[in-house]
């Protein structure tokens, strides 16, 4: 009687799963586990791309998952055997827009679901680390050609273009020095190098900076590139300012002032900016 009901139990099916439709977002990063469908065996799976796929790409374990049908953007799988949780089959294709290149997919059991539909999109907006990283990437690139780079390289030099250098200049309401510096002026651009000395006993770290000329026409500022990050006591650093090209009829003297991250400010009243009157422009 024993031996006869266990022999019934063996026989009884699976109990039904619950078939289900749903969506997954592939991100195309290869550091990201893959989405995990839910399979039984013998039950087909659709996924459907938002995408033109290539047949030829698709990758499956032959002896576990069958391709039963592939379309321009859908592909149907079979699995011949029940999806083992410690060891997932994966399913993966290749899309032929070159948008996002790769969709993978894990295949694992699941006590009660089983998916027959499953809806693929990519992700359109990158995860804000990705993002970053892509930014500060571009933002490296840009930085690689501007003239701040090419100063710090040595590839500019203080004489054989349109150059002027200004003396020391002692702020006594921040407490700092300038130590003087050269002005470099570019058909588009210009740029300060400047060397500032902090003889207080605390350090100090440059941050921002505007450029008015003596008349008070204010030129935006693109960027300020310290030496260091800060500027210790009683030493000195060279501080990098490139701004757009100042207006016409802005003249060639400017005051330069430099922000630090405590509030105080170093202000260089004697900068001078080389005339373009080689160019013709003014």
């Amino acid at each position: 009687m024993l031996l006869l009901l266990g022999a019934v139990a063996r026989a009884q099916p699976a109990p039904n799963r619950i078939h289900r439709q749903r969506s997954i977002t592939v991100t195309g990063n290869p550091a990201d586990q893959l989405p995990e469908v839910r399979g039984a065996k013998g039950i087909g799976i659709t996924f459907h791309f938002d995408g033109l796929i290539h047949e030829e790409s698709i990758r499956v374990d032959e002896s576990r998952i069958r391709i039963v049908d592939v379309g321009k953007k859908s592909l149907l799988v079979e699995p011949l055997t029940e999806p083992r949780a410690d060891q997932p089959s994966e399913v993966s294709v290749m899309f032929a827009d070159g948008e996002q290149e790769r969709a993978a997919f894990r295949m694992v059991p699941h006590p009660s679901d089983v998916d027959t539909w499953i809806e693929v999109t990519r992700q359109t907006e990158q995860p804000g680390a990705v993002c970053q990283a892509r930014i500060d990437e571009l933002r490296a690139r840009c930085g690689a050609q501007r003239p701040t780079a090419f100063r710090r390289s040595g590839l500019l030099p203080d004489r054989g273009i349109l150059a002027r250098t200004f003396e020391r200049y002692a702020d006594t309401a921040g407490g700092l020095v300038s130590e003087g510096g050269v002005s470099f002026l570019g058909r588009d651009w210009a740029l300060v190098d400047v060397e500032i000395r902090n003889p207080t006993g605390q350090p100090w770290a440059p941050r921002v900076a505007t450029f008015k000329s003596k008349d008070g026409t204010p030129v935006t500022v693109r960027l300020v590139t310290p030496e260091t990050e800060e500027i210790p006591p009683g030493t000195s650093r060279n501080v990098l300012v490139e701004t757009d090209d100042p207006p016409a009829g802005a003249g060639v003297f400017f005051t330069l002032e430099v922000s630090g991250a405590d509030g105080r400010f170093l202000r260089v009243g004697n900068v001078e900016l080389a005339p373009r009157t080689l160019e013709g422009k003014r």
